[in-house]
């Protein structure tokens, strides 16, 4: 009896080694095909002509875009949530400014995550502009300090602003064995495929879809940006109290100091959301808080501050509103803009040429550097008026002839 006892331990303890073997190996095949996909997927990563694939993307630019960013060392640096992220192709863009942009914007970036992500940047000694989207800094209170997937070991500094401890072994690790990374990773290799068939590019990158604007009953936009002769328009002015705005300020502010101390010019703008989705605020409450804000920012700051603001009704926000659009040239589906308004940005801001596209109404009204108006505040409020169907001294008639024209 007890030589049967012995034996059935003997067999229970085998079976309980094969086990255990069985499930070693299958765990390191596990870790050996993640680490597979998650390497090519590097690879791919690392290739000039994926760059626009690899930074538009959406879902994994929490993980991948500080260490890309550190491979690439981009002369142009673009900082900010989806808004930011949609609207400058890295490709497209360097090729206009004739100098590297790297798109740092990541879904639903908060101000936390994208001041972090800043400070990481500074270690690039090849750094010259960094283009920083104010409307990434309107948040609650209630919202998270961070999103899944952001990871403050893999950045350059900890929060102390010390460098982080073992950066090149966790960046490592989280290239290799980023296991909630693998789906994102196998959308990125799709796209790619997707583009060398000759896919077009709308069906296999999320933001150069295109909406359709014939969708949108844009007839009271019409009515109130473009009033008929006589008519009555009741208009709604949303105000917002400038102690309400920027409540993220402090992030703003370690951000904007940074990039001030290193000598990086820095170039703040609101996103030119389409008129759609504006509220309409007369008196740009927002604006001239910001633009008092930037103006002290810039009083102890050893590079050039500039502040662009583009959501006011023109050429590009206005698309659609006077002639049906079924695709539009400047917005996705969802209303954010596409690499076209990017590039219309780049060239107000860093005084390109326009795309050869671009309408002589854009071109010669979208935006200015405000910090270098002398009645930057004057500005501000006719553009802002134009959303009551105050054209002032510019008329809305030659500007409604000029966009029926596009």
């Amino acid at each position: 009896m007890d030589i049967e006892s012995n034996q059935a331990d003997l067999d229970t303890r085998a079976s309980a080694q094969r086990f255990l073997g069985i499930f070693i190996a299958a765990v390191m095949v596990i870790a050996m095909l993640v680490a597979a996909v998650n390497l090519t997927a590097y690879r791919y990563m690392l290739r000039a002509d994926n760059h626009s694939i690899v930074q538009l993307l959406s879902g994994w630019g929490r993980l991948y875009k500080p260490i890309l960013y550190d491979e690439i060392k981009p002369e142009v640096a673009v900082f900010g949530a989806s808004w930011a992220r949609d609207a400058f192709d890295p490709v497209d863009s360097s090729a206009l400014l004739e100098r590297s942009l790297f798109n740092h914007g990541v879904s639903g970036g908060t101000a936390y995550e994208t001041r972090r992500f800043a400070e990481s940047a500074l270690a690039n000694p090849n750094l010259k502009s960094a283009i920083i989207n104010l409307d990434s800094f309107h948040s609650k209170e209630t919202d998270p300090r961070y999103r899944y997937g952001f990871d403050e070991s893999i950045l350059n500094f900890d929060t102390d602003h010390q460098p982080n401890s073992f950066i090149d072994l966790r960046r490592t690790y989280s290239l290799a064995l980023g296991g909630w990374a693998v789906g994102a990773n196998i959308k990125l290799i799709s796209a790619v495929l997707a583009r060398d068939r000759g896919v077009p590019r709308p069906d296999y990158l999320e933001s150069y879809q295109q909406g359709d604007l014939t969708r949108r009953n844009l007839k009271s936009f019409r009515q109130r940006i473009f009033p008929q002769p006589g008519s009555s328009i009741e208009t709604t002015a949303t105000t917002v109290k400038p102690a309400q705005l920027l409540w993220e300020r402090r992030e703003l502010d370690i951000m904007i100091k940074g990039f001030c101390d290193a000598g990086v010019d820095i170039y703040v703008y609101f996103t030119p959301s389409h008129v759609r989705k504006q509220s309409c605020d007369p008196g740009a409450s927002a604006q001239l808080a910001a633009l008092e804000y930037l103006r002290s920012q810039q009083r102890s700051c050893r590079a050039r501050i500039q502040f662009f603001h583009f959501a006011y009704p023109n050429a590009l926000t206005l698309e659609g509103v006077l002639s049906p659009v079924s695709a539009s040239q400047y917005y996705r589906p969802d209303g954010h803009p596409r690499p076209t308004v990017g590039l219309a940005m780049a060239a107000s801001m860093f005084d390109k040429p326009y795309p050869v596209d671009s309408s002589p109404a854009l071109a010669k009204d979208f935006g200015v550097d405000l910090l270098t108006q002398p009645n930057a505040e004057d500005w501000l409020l006719q553009r802002a008026a134009r959303c009551t169907g105050d054209w002032g001294e510019s008329g809305h008639d030659d500007f409604k002839a000029a966009l029926e024209k596009l």
